[in-house]
């Protein structure tokens, strides 16, 4: 039950981690005010804020990547989770709470146009990602009402079928490779895995055990993910496609203050563009998220963020050369979204809201 228990935490938890209210510790102020990125490289920015006075709701937004022109794209909520875009940088995909509790699955135009509804559960629908041509998309959705355990549903985006693609246990994180393979996380009471199937969903097979959130590197040759380390905490790993030739990348760790799990490690790779280096958060200083990048195998790992507040939700501009990520360092405006250059100089906020800013998502112009 342990095991099962830290690896829900890093696969479904870490997905929230900056869904909660700013506290009150002040740090040193930003440098270069007047830094933003090369834009012929990002032409967007979505994100979700909070933003109404007395309400916990969060919404959907797009900015230049100057932090100008921050424009809601939908009337609807959004849940406090990562949009996902499509590989042609056209559509997103989010997740809204509806007013008759539900959990509804949409995909909108990165301009706030085509709003369309691909499924809802009363329990959870979500953890969503697109085939490379944008033709499918994956995403978890529970069972029935009377179990927590969730399905892999396989969505046709021209026909709006829909196709049961794992119904053992329970599945999550089903990711599309380059070329269409889908890695998965299943689990159970005993263990957490990582599959991999064909992209209509045949020949599944375990490949890596007791792990969760494979993460596929950019030529599909490689899976990055998270498992029991030392002491049972969160670490980064990375095998070969088919699960052979594993090495552990991190073994840094922090026990937790309190008697529960996991204890606190590194989690949340996210490859580079050229993938030489995988980008990761880690609370094995104080407890509190900060960000690192390392070589991808595991040498060179190097703190690139350094306060006593939360640092995290980093994702890689489409050149590579810049993180934006979320920061509650300043007090000011609340938690917001930053950018950094990739070896973590000129760090500055781009959205200064006086309100919950985060999970941000690059819209790159030459985006595969």
């Amino acid at each position: 039950m342990k095991t099962l228990k830290v690896l829900f935490l890093i696969t479904i938890s870490v997905l929230f981690t900056t869904c909660e209210e700013p506290g009150t510790v002040q740090t040193p102020p930003h440098e270069d005010t007047d830094f933003v990125p090369d834009e012929k490289t990002d032409t967007k920015i979505i994100f979700i804020s909070r933003r109404i006075d007395n309400s916990a709701d969060w919404n959907l937004l797009a900015m230049n990547p100057d932090g100008s022109e921050q424009t809601k794209l939908t009337e609807l909520t959004v849940r406090c989770e990562q949009v996902v875009l499509s590989r042609s940088a056209q559509s997103i995909l989010f997740v809204h709470y509806s007013d008759d509790h539900f959990y509804e699955l949409y995909s909108i135009n990165v301009d706030g146009t085509n709003l369309k509804l691909i499924d809802k559960a009363d329990r959870y629908c979500g953890s969503p990602d697109w085939s490379t041509d944008d033709s499918k998309i994956i995403y978890s959705k529970n069972r029935d009402e009377s179990t927590d355990e969730r399905d892999l549903i396989l969505f046709d985006v021209m026909s709006n079928a829909k196709q049961i693609v794992a119904d053992v246990d329970d599945n999550i994180s089903g990711r599309f490779s380059k070329d269409n393979k889908i890695a998965f996380s299943r689990g159970n009471y005993r263990t957490n895995d990582i599959y991999l199937m064909e992209k209509d969903g045949s020949n599944k097979q375990k490949i890596i055990s007791n792990a969760g959130a494979p993460v596929w590197s950019p030529d599909g040759k490689k899976i990055a993910y998270v498992s029991k380390g030392m002491t049972n905490t969160p670490q980064i790993f990375v095998s070969s496609s088919d699960g052979s030739d594993v090495k552990q990348l991190t073994n840094t760790a922090l026990e937790s203050w309190d008697s529960g799990y996991p204890n606190f490690g590194n989690h949340s790779p996210q490859w580079t563009p050229d993938g030489k280096q995988i980008v990761y958060v880690s609370e094995i200083n104080d407890g509190l998220p900060e960000i690192y990048i390392m070589n991808n195998d595991g040498s060179g790992q190097t703190r690139l963020t350094d306060t006593d507040r939360r640092n995290e939700n980093p994702r890689i501009s489409g050149d590579g050369n810049y993180i934006y990520f979320t920061s509650n360092r300043d007090l000011t405006y609340g938690a917001d979204i930053f950018i950094m250059q990739i070896d973590g100089k000129k760090q500055n906020p781009l959205t200064k809201y006086a309100g919950d800013d985060t999970f941000p998502v690059t819209v790159t112009a030459d985006k595969e």
